[in-house]
């Protein structure tokens, strides 16, 4: 679903994925899974455009991969994926 997404941006459809996602990475068994199969895009900037838009989706994101990497990409670049927003 996040492959397509990437092909069809739409900003209301990352929104429900990435709650999704934190709500699973609220359990410890599942946040451990997500370590190893969460997609990378959704790790680096694919969704950055659409998360310029979108500051509540940008803070789910942020905790999610806080969540499931622990404090130091939180903590990356001064402010989470802000920094891969500025372009």
């Amino acid at each position: 679903m996040v492959a397509a997404l990437a092909e069809q941006p739409s900003s209301r459809l990352l929104k429900h994925i990435i709650r999704c996602y934190l709500r699973l990475s609220d359990n410890s068994r599942a946040c451990d899974a997500l370590r190893s199969c969460l997609p990378d895009m959704l790790r680096d900037a694919t969704f950055s455009s659409c998360l310029r838009e979108d500051p509540t989706t940008r803070r789910w994101l942020q905790q999610l991969l806080h969540n499931v990497q622990g404090p130091r990409v939180a903590l990356q670049g001064g402010g989470g994926f802000d920094h891969m927003l500025m372009n």
